[in-house]
């Protein structure tokens, strides 16, 4: 499993790279708003400036362009869920228990990053980006290799006869990744104010108990 390091030791920093990492972080924030809010296309850089009360050519100095604010939009946000998979991947956890955390931690995570979710379902899908885009390609290999991972503790949840041994795990795999998906897309478009923790708790039953009453079905 590749372990991916997320550290950013402030101690290791001098005063003048803590105070680029700041209005590095100012510029993603400010960025991760405006594209939730207006589109991707229809943000302009002088906009992300203002909104990270930067002067535009200062904002230049850090990022290149809109492009590159966003590939470093999805990379911060892609380091530290992978930084929390990889840490439930190594725990004692049993199978099926790491199974729940992956669920839990994607769902919950979408929530509490409710703007970078709106930028990933009506922006990422559909992006402009050439395949051959590092930024893109680097995003792609990790998530491949987030999925490959949860697919092999699949294979041992089946082993150890903790979900059904009869789909094959990348079938169990595909349900996962589409089950949380419509979640998403559900929670995104209502817009509504719920108990994330109970939703959390039924999108797992659900998802592990399916619909038939207990004690019914097959």
């Amino acid at each position: 499993m590749v372990r991916f390091d997320v550290t950013n030791n402030d101690n290791n920093l001098t005063r003048k790279e803590r105070e680029e990492a700041f209005r590095r972080d100012l510029v993603l924030d400010a960025a991760e708003c405006l594209f939730a809010e207006k589109g991707f296309d229809g943000t302009t850089v002088a906009e992300i400036a203002e909104r990270s009360e930067l002067a535009k050519g200062s904002l230049y100095h850090i990022f290149q362009s809109k492009e590159d604010i966003i590939a470093a939009i999805i990379r911060r946000k892609l380091e530290y869920f992978m930084s929390v998979l990889d840490e439930l991947l190594n725990s004692s956890a049993s199978p099926l228990d790491k199974i729940k955390g992956f669920m839990r931690t994607k769902l919950m995570g979408v929530w509490e990053s409710r703007h970078f979710a709106r930028i990933f379902v009506h922006e990422l899908r559909g992006f402009h980006w050439s395949t051959e885009t590092p930024a893109l390609s680097e995003w792609r290999e990790q998530v491949e290799s987030m999925m490959n991972a949860t697919e092999n503790v699949i294979a041992e949840a089946q082993r150890q006869n903790q979900i059904r041994p009869d789909l094959p795990p990348s079938i169990i795999l595909g349900g996962m990744a589409g089950f949380s998906n419509a979640m998403i897309y559900t929670w995104l478009s209502s817009g509504e104010d719920f108990n994330i923790d109970l939703a959390l708790d039924q999108a797992l039953s659900l998802f592990l108990n399916g619909v038939m009453p207990q004690g019914e079905g097959d």
